[in-house]
């Protein structure tokens, strides 16, 4: 098995987390989220206006989510993955279970984001499988409330933003709605 080397981006007073399925192996080999050849999260955030120009992904996550020079309105932004310690790029061969989702509610309730972003379809399905004392709502694609029991938190769901058919538009429809929220 192959070790973890991406450590979350997450702390207090943050505007907005976004929550992806785990860490993939060119990203985790890079040691830097969304910095696989194919990842087009961080051009999505520019096209979008979150983040005030393009940034190389080789090195974005340190300046969107450990700065907030590029972000929009001087916003903070923070990333976790449901899963921290599997390291697959082949989403249908992992696996969350009861524990992975117990363990991300509570550390959003712990933080207590403004936002929270869901870009990826398992984290959805994670959440509707286990459901768990916290969770009294439901994912659905665009701005879906709190759904977190006793969390401020507002969550948002968007389209995995590479790797599929889904063109842009809604992808970025759904970044520009919580970007007018900041």
């Amino acid at each position: 098995m192959t070790e973890t080397k991406l450590k979350p981006f997450i702390r207090k007073n943050l505007d907005v987390l976004f929550v992806a399925l785990n860490p993939p192996y060119q990203s985790n080999k890079n040691e830097h989220y969304f910095s696989g050849s194919q990842s087009r999260f961080f051009q999505l955030l520019s096209l979008s206006g979150l983040i005030t120009t393009n940034i190389d992904r080789s090195q974005a996550d340190e300046k969107v989510f450990g700065d907030i020079l590029y972000n929009h309105k001087k916003s903070k932004y923070g990333v976790t993955d449901l899963i921290q310690h599997i390291v697959e790029t082949n989403s249908s061969k992992v696996k969350a279970t009861r524990e992975d989702v117990l363990s991300l509610c509570n550390t959003i309730i712990n933080y207590s984001p403004k936002y929270v972003c869901i870009i990826h379809s398992k984290v959805k399905a994670a959440f509707e499988r286990f459901p768990n004392e916290h969770i009294v709502g439901n994912l659905v694609y665009g701005n879906c409330g709190t759904i977190l029991k006793d969390c401020p938190s507002v969550f948002f769901y968007n389209y995995f933003p590479n790797g599929n058919n889904i063109p842009d538009g809604p992808k970025l429809k759904i970044f520009e709605e919580l970007k007018s929220l900041l």
